[in-house]
């Protein structure tokens, strides 16, 4: 193997593991604070059902009616994938501000 093409495979494995180890402390920080928010979330819901004496299917089709109306984003983000998605980003724009910074 030629010495440039070592280098670059080096370079690669660098910046893949960068993006896990990355990706791993996002999905450490943000994942704990998501789930105490859904259980917040839960909280307040039950909070409603029993305040306005509502049932849970009414709650739900007044929930989905809200949702519709409301664009956002479906799932949880800060899940291992999410997380690497957003390493991945921080690393392009990085990279293309530096690049123009030095241009």
């Amino acid at each position: 193997m030629k010495k440039q093409n070592v280098r670059t495979l080096s370079l690669i494995v660098c910046e893949f593991t960068y993006l896990l180890i990355g990706a791993a402390v996002f999905d450490a920080l943000e994942s704990e604070k998501e789930e105490e928010e859904k259980q917040t979330h839960m909280l307040k819901r039950q909070g409603y059902i029993e305040k306005y004496n509502i049932s849970t299917a009414d709650y739900e089709d007044f929930s989905l009616t809200i949702i519709k109306l409301v664009p956002h984003t479906a799932g949880v983000q800060w899940k291992f994938a999410g997380s690497f998605y957003f390493a991945v980003t921080v690393i392009t724009t990085i990279g293309n501000v530096y690049f123009h910074i030095v241009e």
